[in-house]
């Protein structure tokens, strides 16, 4: 028995379609999606649409460090803040 890529319905192809996104499909699953999406329209305009969020919020959540002069400053409060004369 092989594992050949089936036709799908709409529904199916939606509830893989954050996983086909993402990459997290065998690759006879992932066929499958493509192939459904290719093939219909509604599917394809909402897998671009969810394509083009799931970027966006993916380049909103990217980490941003601190510029060095500011992680400098920070390290050097945190490391000699003993040494600093009591203000109470």
């Amino acid at each position: 028995m092989t594992d050949e890529p089936r036709d799908i319905d709409c529904q199916e192809a939606l509830d893989r379609l954050y996983e086909y996104l993402d990459e997290e499909l065998t690759p006879v699953r992932a066929e499958e999606v493509r192939l459904h999406i290719q093939k219909c329209a509604p599917c394809f305009d909402l897998s671009g649409f969810e394509e083009t969020y799931l970027r966006f919020l993916e380049a909103r959540t990217r980490a941003r460090g601190a510029p060095d002069a500011l992680r400098k400053k920070i390290l050097q409060e945190i490391l000699f803040e003993d040494e600093q004369p009591s203000t109470t």
